[in-house]
């Protein structure tokens, strides 16, 4: 078997080789890899990674008098498969419904239902340079299917000297998109000198996202050591382990869970709840890079009660929240979909408020009391 070795990344501090044209698994392969060549005596002793996500999600419609079943999810894994060769990631894992294709990645997730697409990497990816190939794919294979909606967001980088190009700055990334829509605006939202947030967003006025949207973020830091233990191999066997014994099967009960527990620590996980709607959490565990997010799209009028669920699991220190909205969302304007005073602990920081032609968000930052 002729194997093509390159590195090209890492994934929760420690380099992974992408192995092409393979029959055999690359996940287990990888971490096979790994178990023999590589003995750590602790999590700190991973080399510094990058756990800030680049989080990109494309809506695309039908024209008028076309439709198509299933949409995206007709187009074939193995050209998704593809496509992440362009970010330089790799998938682990697929879990599906109905209405939704669940992909763990060797760096983060990715989500495709009928109409929209989810790309989210963490590390030195290069998810900027999938865009253009995602377009011209859905193009080829869907001719009918057109973009009517593109929202680019991260939070500042622990080291954006790391990143490649055009993920180099928020100055690079906004002139890369502009090459690609022609009506695309730039936000940062938070503190310039801290915890701010990054924004672009594409919308639609002629052909809007007329069905409920709103996704609601959280990105934690700051961390008790004996939190971050629990996320490696030293902890917990598996994957499923960890999700029954610290609760992550409880945050939305009745999912249908994805997980991947990282050789020799770092955490992913995809739930999948009902229709397409989705839940994702990752995990980088390193005290000098610890990182972790948390990510749905679940169709609540409130998430006071989820918030606190999540916060319970990983106890940080600080934290932000975004709630992003669509003038039809079950949550109404996202500013009313969190009673800030009850997140039990923490106390807000910096709160903003944006509108945007067919969307809202509102951006929190919190810190322990």
């Amino acid at each position: 078997l002729s194997l093509a070795f390159r590195l090209v990344g890492s994934v929760t501090g420690v380099s992974r080789v992408y192995i092409a044209q393979s029959q055999l698994g690359l996940a287990s392969l990888c971490e096979t890899l790994y178990r023999k060549g590589m003995e750590l005596s602790s999590i700190n002793d991973v080399e510094f990674f990058e756990g800030t996500e680049k989080l990109l999600e494309v809506w695309f419609s039908f024209s008028e008098e076309s439709t198509s079943l299933g949409g995206l999810r007709r187009i074939e894994r193995v050209c998704w498969e593809k496509l992440l060769e362009h970010a330089k990631c790799f998938v682990l894992s697929v879990c599906s419904n109905d209405k939704m294709d669940a992909y763990v990645l060797s760096e983060s997730s990715m989500f495709i239902s009928e109409n929209r697409f989810i790309l989210k990497t963490c590390g030195t990816t290069t998810l900027m340079n999938a865009l253009q190939p995602i377009i011209s794919l859905v193009k080829e294979n869907i001719p009918e299917m057109e973009v009517t909606g593109v929202f680019y967001s991260h939070r500042e980088f622990k080291k954006p000297g790391l990143q490649m190009y055009p993920h180099s700055s928020f100055s690079d990334e906004c002139k890369h998109l502009d090459t690609l829509f022609k009506d695309g605006s730039a936000y940062v939202l938070g503190n310039i000198s801290g915890d701010c947030w990054y924004l672009y967003i594409v919308e639609s006025i002629e052909r809007p996202i007329l069905c409920p949207d709103q996704t609601l973020e959280i990105v934690m830091t700051k961390f008790k050591p004996k939190v971050l233990a629990q996320f490696s191999k030293a902890a917990f066997s598996s994957a499923e382990e960890l999700d029954q014994a610290l609760g992550i099967l409880d945050i939305i009960p009745g999912s249908k869970i994805d997980s991947h527990l990282f050789e020799p620590c770092g955490y992913s996980l995809n739930g999948i709840i009902k229709d397409d709607s989705y839940f994702t959490i990752h995990v980088t565990p390193q005290e000098e890079c610890a990182y972790v997010s948390f990510e749905t799209n679940i169709l609540y009028e409130c998430y006071t009660d989820l918030v606190n669920r999540v916060l319970n699991i990983f106890q940080p220190g600080n934290f932000t929240l975004t709630i992003f909205a669509n003038k039809v969302a079950k949550c109404g304007w996202s500013y009313t979909a969190l009673q800030e005073n009850c997140l039990v602990g923490y106390k807000c920081k910096n709160k903003q408020i944006s509108l945007f032609s067919l969307y809202n968000v509102i951006f929190l930052h919190f810190i322990l009391m």
